[in-house]
């Protein structure tokens, strides 16, 4: 996953998705390498963000790293992108109720990760996709936002694909967007207008998906 922004947040960051069992040595091997940034969220269908915290903690053991070197990011994923069986939250709750539900998950997940309570904190929650209404969408935004500054840093939004539903959110938004998390190929003209959009606000676009599209880039001059 890269970022196309300098800053808080690093160029490359260590995604966690489909690791499964795997995840804590890969989260603990991709820290001692050099790696700052980790991306996971709270969907156990695809992420195993437990073991993803218990990675953290046992790099920052190894090599002495601490948590304020580290970028940590993570998801509220609605239930249409759940497990039904296995979420992290009463998936008949109302949005709001499920966002503060996940929220408390990923902390108890991260909690390894700090000597003391104050230090357990999120660096960028992020919405992992647009809801299915505009309302619905806006709701889990406003839930986020309660959680800035104390527990979560910063907040943003994955796999949003329409520049008016961006527009939208960004000026209804309290607590400014700063991650847009998209893929990055072909078939979305490369997210050109919303890339722009970003650079115009000064959130940072966020690629995934970026090799596997687009291999091509593996035999670019610039690699």
């Amino acid at each position: 996953m890269t970022a196309s922004k300098a800053g808080r947040t690093p160029a490359l960051i260590y995604g966690t998705a489909w690791k499964k069992e795997n995840t804590r040595e890969l989260v603990q091997q991709a820290l001692l390498t050099g790696f700052r940034g980790i991306d996971t969220a709270a969907q156990p269908k695809h992420y195993r963000e437990d073991l993803v915290g218990r990675g953290i903690a046992d790099a920052m053991r190894q090599n002495g790293i601490k948590r304020e070197d580290l970028y940590i990011q993570t998801k509220y994923t609605s239930v249409n992108g759940q497990d039904r069986s296995n979420m992290p939250y009463d998936g008949e709750s109302s949005i709001s109720e499920q966002v503060r539900a996940s929220v408390a998950s990923s902390l108890r997940h991260f909690a390894p990760t700090a000597e003391h309570a104050e230090q357990v904190y999120i660096d960028c929650l992020v919405l992992h996709s647009p809801l299915p209404t505009q309302s619905q969408t806006f709701e889990a935004w406003q839930a986020m936002e309660s959680f800035v500054p104390k527990h979560v840093r910063t907040i943003g939004i994955s796999n949003v694909y329409h520049l008016p539903i961006l527009t939208a959110l960004y000026e209804f938004a309290s607590v400014k967007p700063i991650v847009v998390q998209n893929r990055f190929y072909r078939d979305t003209g490369y997210d050109k207008e919303i890339r722009a959009f970003c650079k115009d606000k000064g959130m940072t676009y966020q690629s995934f998906w970026t090799l596997t599209a687009n291999p091509d880039l593996l035999r670019s001059r610039a690699v």
